[in-house]
Parts: C-alpha cells; structure tokens; sequence
C-alpha cells in the first residue's frame, strides 16, 4: 500500500516485497522452552524468512575435517515450515579471525584460501539440498576487523568476489551479500562501495551504538536509513543484524526499545523499496554464562558493553522467558502491514496516529539531486524558520515559510537533506494521507 502525498509518495511496506525475519535465539534457563517453542513465536508474528549463522572454523572444524550437524538439521526442519534462510558464513566475525587454523596466516586474496572456501561451499551445498536460500552471507561485520587497513579491506575484496562468484554457479539464482556495521558502511565508505560491487544487497548490521556503547536516541533511525540509501540508491538493504538494548545502564528503557521499533517500521515505511529485510535481533536475552562467553570472545569486558549484550533480547532471559513490550509493539506494527492475524491488543500505532496529524512536512525527492521541493501545512498565524541541513549535520540554508507554502531550493550536491523547525513548534516530522 502506497500512501500519496501531494508532492511525493510513500509506500508502506507488505509482505511480498519487504520480509521481517527474527533471529531465533533460545532461552537456556528452561529446556522445555525449546527451538521449537522460539521459532513459533517468530512464525506467528509473520517472519518468512530466518537466518542461520556459521563461522567457517564451526564447520570446518579442523583442517578439512567437517561439522554437518547444523546444516543437517536445517535441511529437515525448515523445508517443512516453508520458511526461506538467510545462510551466514563467516570467515570473519566482527573482530575474529574465524578461518581453519592452517590458513590462520594466509591472505585472502590468496588461491589456497579462496579454493578452500569454495570446497566448503561445494560441501555446504550437498548437505542442504531442499534448503530455500533467500541469500547466502559471507562475512559478519568484516569492517570491525579490517579497521582502516586498506591492504585487508583489498584481500577480501579479492575473497569476497572469486567465492560469491562461485556461489552462484553452485546455487543459479542466488543473492549473495557480505555484512558489514552501519559505522563500517559510512566511515569506510570507499572501501565498502568496492566490496559491495558485486553484492546482490547490502548487508547491514545496525545496533544504533554511541562510542560508549550507550545507545543512541531512536530519533537517529531516520537518519541513518537516509544515509544509507544515499550511498547504495539501487541496491537493496538487507538489515541481518537489527536491534537496541534496553538496560538503563546503556541509557536506554524497555519503554525506548519499544519505541524503537515504531520508529523502525515507520521510517521503514519511508524507504520500503530500499529495504528488502529486517531481522530483529535477538528474540530472548542472554544468559550470564552467554555474557562471560561473549565478553571473553570479542576480548571486552566493559561493563556497558556486556549490558548492552545482555538486553538485546526482546524476550527476558529468566525461566521461560517473558515478553518485552518490544516483542508486543513488533507483533502489532507487523499486524497493521498485514504480515498477521493474531487476535492481539494493539495500542494506537504510528501508522493510526498519521491519520490524524496535522502539522505535515514533505520533502521530495529524497536523496536529492541539484533540486528539492517541499510543501509545509501548519496552524500559525506568524511564519515560522525552517534549516536544511546535509546528512552530515551542516547548515545549507535557512528558510522562511508561511502557512501552506511550497519550496524548491536549487542548486543542491546530490545526497540526503533534512528540514529542522528551528522555532521548535513540532518535536517531529510527520506524515499523513492527504
């Protein structure tokens, strides 16, 4: 469904372009609240899609010796639900070196690495015959480890293009991607254009993090959803790592991830051609003995940071687990886009709150090129000053409007703009049906 705008459109996203996929972690304080358990909540709400994550060491577990156990089981369990996996192997995962212990001091870019990885391939794929793969992902969040190395970001573009290649000889139709952060898409930006040359969607992990690892306000979703359109305009995003802590340590609430996920779908909404999947990460918090075991893998022990771990989950963590008002606000803002049926109590949601808003920016188009329009419907007898700012936060003009105006401002660099109410009138940009 597309909601038309005097000036410009937005569609709202649907099940049969845009798929919501929940990363269906297990709660391990209670055996009987199993995978099946998890994976049925996931199912009800409307996930059709779901990921399965492997580093190339868990497979390959020494060299050429070989660990199915995973893929055996995915290959029974999820053709018999219909549901479509997004596979991940990770010859790096965030700042882990994840390759076969001979290979530990070989370089990407080299024959003897990449005919490995292909063998893998080779053995993957006999192993998971009547799997769908809706992509195949190799990679998690590369960038954390290559750093500003252009010499690493060079080798595994090398890597990255001879095995996707292969990929797709072995699965005809197959998307490949390859994940990298969403600070790893902006701040290395040159370096990622390049390894994402021959990616069929850019993947992104997205966990909206200050340098503290306190979490941002979900006010910075917009933001950064424009960003990155800005940067990959033809290209679908494919979010397989997407979610928001909620302790009061990383300066967050179960109240502000809630909101967080309103504020996702809505300016999911905004960009849903953009954006072909979100995985909501992770279904249940984690365990203290999970937080020790990724404290000592990434080697971090910052207390915010496990924090930060621990509450992802949009599940508690103790006994069975209970649900957080995250997991409810999904299931609802999932509900409203038809993705379910569930008989469920809704409260008023962003897309019933647009029906009645009044005070309405649009702005089109959106990355901008040379030009841009926008139309602005207000209740003020006095005009008001508007500021465009660029994606990067700079002033590019001041603007003074007076009740139903049209603008177009000329003479623009093609990117991503942003009208601020600098009189404060509207805490928020809102849109509404005409």
């Amino acid at each position: 469904m597309c909601i038309l705008f005097a000036i410009n459109a937005i569609c709202q996203i649907n099940p049969s372009q845009n798929k919501i996929s929940v990363d269906v972690s297990t709660n391990p304080q209670n055996a009987s609240f199993d995978y099946d358990s998890c994976f049925t909540i996931g199912k009800q709400l409307g996930m059709t899609q779901t990921g399965i994550f492997q580093t190339w060491q868990s497979i390959e577990t020494s060299p050429m010796y070989y660990n199915f156990t995973v893929l055996n089981i995915a290959n029974l369990y999820y053709p018999a639900y219909g549901m479509a996996i997004d596979l991940t192997i990770a010859p790096i995962a965030t700042n882990v070196l994840e390759v076969p212990t001979d290979l530990a001091t070989t370089s990407f870019s080299s024959t003897i690495m990449i005919n490995r990885f292909k063998k893998l391939l080779d053995s993957v794929k006999v192993h998971i015959p009547s799997v769908t793969l809706s992509s195949l992902i190799i990679g998690s969040e590369s960038d954390v480890y290559f750093g500003t190395n252009t010499s690493k970001w060079a080798d595994f573009t090398i890597f990255y293009n001879a095995t996707s290649a292969y990929a797709k000889i072995l699965w005809p139709g197959l998307k490949v991607s390859t994940e990298l952060t969403f600070d790893g898409l902006i701040n290395q930006n040159s370096a990622a254009q390049t390894l994402n040359t021959n990616s069929d969607y850019i993947g992104v992990s997205y966990y909206p993090l200050n340098i503290d690892f306190t979490m941002k306000p979900v006010t910075a979703i917009p933001t950064d959803f424009a960003a990155l359109v800005a940067l990959y305009p033809v290209k679908q995003l494919c979010f397989y790592q997407y979610g928001y802590a909620s302790s009061t340590l990383c300066n967050s609430s179960l109240l502000q991830q809630k909101q967080f996920i309103s504020q996702s779908f809505t300016s999911w909404d905004m960009y849903a051609t953009h954006i072909k999947m979100i995985d909501f990460t992770w279904l249940h918090d984690l365990s203290p003995s999970q937080v020790s075991y990724y404290s000592a893998y990434y080697g971090i022990s910052n207390p915010i940071f496990l924090e930060y771990l621990r509450t992802i989950g949009m599940r508690d963590w103790a006994n069975r687990g209970t649900d957080k008002p995250a997991l409810q606000e999904l299931r609802c803002q999932a509900k409203v886009r038809g993705y379910n049926s569930l008989t469920i109590t809704c409260s008023t949601t962003e897309v019933e709150k647009h029906s009645t808003v009044k005070n309405t920016f649009f702005i089109y188009p959106n990355p901008a090129n040379e030009t841009l329009s926008f139309k602005i419907n207000f209740k003020k007898d006095a005009p008001i000053k508007l500021t465009l700012y660029n994606v990067f936060g700079e002033l590019v003009k001041e603007i003074l409007v007076s009740n139903e105006s049209k603008i177009s401002i000329s003479d623009l660099q093609k990117g991503v703009y942003f009208i601020v109410d600098e009189s404060n009138s509207y805490s928020n940009l809102k849109f509404i049906k005409e």
